[in-house]
């Protein structure tokens, strides 16, 4: 009785085989296609969570498969695809795109700032930059999108910031004091990408001062006032691109914290605000930095 059981779900297996549709046996050779496409080294798509960076392909788009699904957002319109991230440092994730009857595979890559947010591969697949021909499928042009080279510059900051801890402090005089805390800007050195900032912390208290994260805007307009309130004020937020979130300076000690933030060019009218946030605590510290004291700063 096993044997014959046996027997006949082989024959049904082979009845439903020699029946199945069209579909079913395209998606073995969409299957297959995959297949060969992960034997290449997949290009790098630069994607953030502030900007939407687009896809266009030589026709249209029909499927569009990302491992990480849960982590960046996707949208299809005719032959292009939209992408952007869902949270900040998604998890690099490939991603499998079908244009008419092709199929380009590569690699979503999260980075703060995106340096290419258009990738053209409308010529047979192959990445285009302003109209020539930069690479072809599966092989990433040389730029600061691949994962690797984020690594390298952040690696770059983070010796930088090394050297600054090192420097003797210059501009005591850019403080604020408050709750016993005092906030002062000890160094500030300028790259062709970055500010680096190196600031010293005396806390006067015995209680911990625990610093949450810390937040740099950029200010601007910010002395014409009208009716008692700031007329035009444009304030522009500053994403650290290096230094440590979380760091405490105990109490009744002089601690200092560094960061690496991207380089701008502000006018006389406008500052660097910077605000510490304490975890777990009310006492915030918010330190103005003239834009004097960076735009005359020396290299590093």
């Amino acid at each position: 009785m096993r044997l014959y059981t046996l027997s006949a779900l082989a024959g049904l297996l082979f009845l439903l085989l020699q029946t199945a549709p069209a579909a079913a046996q395209s998606a073995v050779t969409a299957s297959s296609a995959t297949a060969v496409a992960t034997t290449d080294n997949l290009l790098d798509v630069a994607v953030s969570d502030s900007s939407t960076t687009y896809l266009v392909f030589g026709g249209p788009v029909s499927l569009v498969d990302v491992g990480m699904a849960n982590n960046y957002l996707v949208k299809i319109e005719a032959n292009a695809v939209f992408v952007r991230a869902r949270r900040k440092h998604a998890p690099p994730t490939p991603i499998l795109i079908r244009y008419g009857s092709k199929y380009w595979m590569g690699r979503l890559v999260y980075v703060n700032r995106p340096v290419l947010q258009l990738y053209d591969f409308q010529k047979d697949g192959a990445l285009s930059i302003n109209g020539k021909s930069a690479s072809s499928t599966g092989a990433a042009p040389e730029n600061e999108l691949a994962l690797d080279k984020e690594r390298e510059k952040k690696a770059v900051v983070e010796g930088k910031l090394q050297t600054l801890r090192k420097a003797r402090e210059e501009h005591q005089a850019v403080a604020v004091v408050d709750n016993d805390l005092v906030l002062s800007l000890a160094n500030v050195r300028n790259d062709k990408d970055f500010t680096y900032l190196r600031f010293k912390v005396i806390n006067k208290t015995n209680i911990d001062y625990n610093v949450d994260f810390t937040d740099f805007q950029l200010v601007e307009n910010a002395q014409k006032k009208f009716l008692a309130r700031k007329k035009n004020e444009a304030r522009r937020p500053l994403a650290p691109s290096g230094g440590q979130p979380n760091q405490t300076i105990t109490g009744r000690t002089t601690g200092y914290l560094t960061y690496a933030i991207p380089l701008y060019a502000a006018t006389e009218r406008g500052y660097l605000e910077v605000t510490l946030r304490e975890l777990n605590g009310a006492r915030v510290l918010v330190l103005p930095v003239p834009s004097r004291v960076i735009n005359r700063a020396a290299t590093i």
